[in-house]
């Protein structure tokens, strides 16, 4: 941590002096703090750039009334804090940019570099999971109804797919964001996932026969993209009502660099194995495919699927997104837009 007191005139005096001066005046009265961990300076300034005490007030206003990205702020990972912004809604740079944008100030100020670009965190399964509805068990309660709420009158082993795509894609959420589901509440929403008032009893038996069960790459948490795509009839794509076929990727049989990541997230990440269509992935199950195969038919050939790290079982499903495209602003959560026209614009250098 480090000591706001006199740390702004210590950095006024150096090259990137400018915008960590109008950030240190500004923070304690915008987030109470009177000390600020290295990295979560870092990555704000980042986010900055250069400009006036007033303009660094209104950027921590904006990013500090975000839990979840206040959150991820504070763990200095470059990719949870720019996912946590596109949950909310707001616009940002890429990771890239701000793990550069970091190096190059922490090099004008001659001083290590606290920003990551990727996590190291370990998986953690939690039993319990708080949601903007209170706690739920997570494998009785929260998951079943996701299931239901995304794709619930889907085929049996479609379900089991579903079930195990939703559970990897909220477990790599928590795994990376270490406040989501402990003080920050889990959203019901399309731009995480979607979760019913109530599970049905397909759902919540696809869910007991997976229970458990994640995808992994490498032994790595895979993001577990999913969307509703095109509706299949006769073996191949038709009408796609949400406009979201865009973003599956067909893999099966591929493996390694040969699979196909979706643009629905960064590309560059390793653990974006593509994206699963939901409406493909029923038609694919009663057509006589089994989860494990609907999974790596949108994930690769060499998607690991099981319990644990180092487990990989036939019969397992991949994560999922939600069914629609998941690029509606979250109630209460819209930017206020002329501000982050000047924190972004241009982007960073």
């Amino acid at each position: 941590m480090r000591d706001l007191g006199g740390a702004c005139d210590a950095a006024a005096s150096r090259g990137a002096g400018m915008t960590r001066a109008a950030l240190l005046e500004a923070w304690p009265e915008v987030t109470g703090r009177e000390a600020v961990r290295v990295g979560e300076l870092q990555a704000v300034a980042a986010l900055f750039g250069v400009g006036t005490v007033d303009e660094a007030r209104a950027l921590l206003v904006e990013l500090y009334r975000r839990p979840l990205t206040a959150a991820a702020l504070e763990t200095g990972n470059a990719r949870a804090i720019v996912e946590a912004l596109g949950w909310e809604d707001a616009a940002a740079p890429t990771a890239e940019e701000v793990f550069a944008r970091a190096a190059l100030d922490a090099r004008a100020l001659g001083e290590p570099l606290h920003v990551e670009l990727d996590s190291s965190a370990p998986e953690e399964q939690r039993d319990r999971v708080l949601t903007v509805d209170g706690w739920m068990r997570f494998e009785e309660d929260y998951l079943p109804r996701v299931v239901t709420g995304e794709n619930g009158h889907a085929h049996p082993e479609a379900l089991k797919a579903q079930a195990i795509a939703a559970r990897t894609y909220v477990q790599r959420a928590m795994r990376d964001h270490r406040a989501l589901g402990r003080t920050v509440p889990i959203i019901n929403s399309q731009k995480f996932q979607v979760y019913a008032r109530s599970a049905f009893a397909s759902c919540v038996a696809a869910a007991a026969d997976t229970r458990g069960i994640m995808a992994r790459y490498q032994g790595r948490l895979v993001l577990g993209n999913y969307v509703a795509g095109a509706l299949w009839t006769s073996g191949k794509a038709g009408a796609d009502p949400t406009h979201t076929e865009r973003w599956v990727t067909y893999n099966e049989g591929k493996t390694g660099r040969f699979v196909q990541p979706t643009r629905l997230s960064d590309m560059r990440r390793t653990d974006n194995r593509g994206c699963m269509g939901q409406n493909c992935a029923d038609w694919l199950a009663r057509n006589g495919r089994r989860y494990p195969e609907i999974l790596r038919f949108f994930y690769g050939a060499d998607l690991e699927l099981g319990a644990t790290v180092g487990t990989n079982s036939t019969s397992t499903t991949l994560p999922t997104k939600p069914a629609a495209e998941r690029s509606d602003p979250i109630p209460g959560l819209a930017v206020a837009g002329a501000v982050f026209q000047w924190l972004f614009r241009g982007g960073l250098p």
